[in-house]
């Protein structure tokens, strides 16, 4: 009587007892392509380094998976901007959230390899994020491995760089979002509005005439077939502000221009084939309305299906490498100086453009091929 007396108290406390919380962690990193000491960061004076803070999901145990949403921040912000309960507040917003949020120092770097009068480095932030920060997240979490358990979003800058993050690793990325984001880069009059920022856009991307390609292998909207197989969640307000917000004219101004970014996109994305939930709204560019975005997307939900291994894909880019669906490349001598198109169809891989490329297949030996070429599996 006494055992089962005893049983049946430690069964109800450990019942009563509460899950583990959320935890927030900030990790400090290192990067072969991105020096902190050469950076402008945002916010209060802070030490020169490339920090992510990683909010790990309630009951999180490293004795199981768990999904993984990269969250990437706007122009102005910084790694810490997500958390800060005076802006994203994202434990709030995204309480009870059931994966892993990894939220990365991004800088005022545009989530890109600037062009740096064709050096392609200084910062080269495409090769810090998917080469070298996802497999460390990788080594250090125990995170899921289909590609439906992958997901990344942001605002802003951060729209940009997620849409284009997915667009490089659509094998990886099986969800994509951006809230408010610069998503169709090579409108009329976005090398302009660039310029307002602070930075300038011939330093990060070039001459849009001269280096035309490498607008053209940055901007979402010309690479939407990329994302063909990838779920796509897009939000955007319309410009117009409450009486409250009269003050802030850049946020109605940006937001205005930015509702026709995401215009450019969805369309373009729909054109190719993709699944788009595109959710226009009333709002300015501010916070309030990004954490009532993050809520919604996490409704509409990161995690749903995705096709894991399509047999039939394109995919467009200017990376001197990069992995296409598995199929991992580097091209050889020099960077591409155009637009390089690989696809898939069936049987048949295809590679169209120029230049010398080692491909490595996700299964099989590495072979090196001039580019154009069509080769049967």
């Amino acid at each position: 009587m006494r055992r089962a007396l005893l049983s049946g108290l430690l069964a109800l406390l450990t019942a009563a007892a509460p899950a583990h919380a959320s935890q927030l962690v900030t990790w400090t990193t290192t990067s072969r392509y991105v020096d902190p000491a050469q950076l402008d960061f945002n916010g209060p004076p802070r030490p020169k380094a490339l920090r992510v803070n990683v909010l790990l999901p309630d009951g999180y145990t490293p004795s199981r998976r768990w999904p993984v949403l990269y969250l990437l921040h706007g122009h102005g912000d910084a790694y810490d901007s997500w958390a800060d309960p005076k802006n994203g507040d994202v434990a709030r917003v995204a309480r009870g959230f059931p994966g892993v949020v990894v939220m990365p120092e991004g800088a005022r770097g545009w989530y890109v390899n600037w062009w740096r009068g064709g050096r392609r480095a200084g910062p080269a932030w495409e090769r810090y994020h998917l080469d070298e920060l996802i497999p460390l997240v990788e080594r250090r979490l125990p995170i899921l491995r289909a590609r439906r358990w992958h997901a990344i979003a942001g605002l802003s800058m951060g729209g940009e760089g997620a849409l284009f993050y997915a667009s490089q690793r659509p094998g990886y990325f099986g969800s994509a979002a951006s809230f408010s984001g610069a998503i169709s880069i090579q409108r009329p009059e976005w090398p302009s509005g660039f310029d307002t920022q602070g930075e300038r856009h011939d330093d990060v991307f070039g001459d849009p005439d001269a280096q035309r390609f490498y607008w053209t292998g940055h901007n979402p909207t010309a690479l939407a077939a990329n994302l063909r197989w990838t779920r796509l969640y897009v939000t955007v307000g319309d410009g117009m502000a409450k009486p409250s917000e009269a003050q802030n004219v850049f946020g109605q101004v940006a937001e205005f221009d930015l509702h026709q970014h995401a215009e450019d996109f969805t369309a373009a994305a729909r054109e190719a084939g993709a699944d788009v939930t595109y959710v226009p709204r009333d709002g300015i560019h501010d916070w309030p309305y990004w954490r009532e975005h993050l809520a919604a997307a996490v409704r509409w939900g990161f995690f749903a299906p995705a096709r894991e291994s399509p047999s039939d894909w394109t995919y467009e880019t200017v990376a001197a490498k990069g992995d296409a669906w598995g199929w991992r490349f580097e091209f050889q001598r020099r960077a591409p100086d155009e637009v390089i198109t690989f696809s898939r169809h069936g049987g048949m891989l295809r590679g169209d453009g120029s230049g010398r490329v080692a491909i490595k297949p996700p299964h099989g030996r590495l072979f090196v091929v001039r580019l154009p070429f069509a080769r049967r599996l």
